[in-house]
């Protein structure tokens, strides 16, 4: 499950994470996270394996899409020791995460007026892997194809 993180706990939340095996732009778009959550701009949730973070996600609720209010993703890590691996049976350590994000976005469907979670995929590997999740692409939403948000429908699809 995920866990938020107030603003008070991320200096020591990340201590657990080594990011130089990152890149300098994502070293600095994390920096970048962190500051904004501390401003309440977005809200980061740790996941955890046993009592061991193994990644975190950025969200928020926005309407940048369409205008369409809904949760964005605004990113998702996983600590390389945990990429590609499964949690014994259950899927790979993203999917899971990615389960407790959907079920967040129902509980605050209860509350707020949201039918979506967006988010806007790395690369196209990871295109491939939020699509086989169930998030389907919206052509013609980014600045191009490779930008473009990637949505999942809370909606139920009704039968008429």
């Amino acid at each position: 499950m995920i866990t938020p993180l107030s603003s008070e706990t991320l200096s020591d939340f990340f201590t657990f994470f080594d990011f130089t095996c990152e890149s300098d732009a994502l070293q600095a778009f994390i920096g970048l996270l962190r500051e904004t959550a501390s401003h309440h701009q977005n809200i980061i949730h740790a996941g955890y394996a046993d009592q061991t973070p193994f990644g975190f996600v950025s969200l928020k609720i926005t309407n940048d899409v369409d205008n369409i209010p809904g949760l964005l993703i605004e990113f998702l890590y996983i600590k390389p020791e945990y990429r590609l691996k499964t949690i014994g049976d259950t899927p790979r350590y993203s999917f899971s995460m990615l389960d407790d994000i959907i079920i967040l976005a129902f509980e605050l469907q209860k509350n707020v007026a949201i039918n979506h979670v967006f988010l806007i995929p790395v690369d196209e590997n990871k295109r491939a892997m939020y699509f086989e999740y169930g998030f389907e692409n919206i052509p013609g939403s980014g600045k191009n194809p490779f930008e473009d948000f990637m949505v999942f429908n809370l909606l139920s699809d009704i039968e008429v």
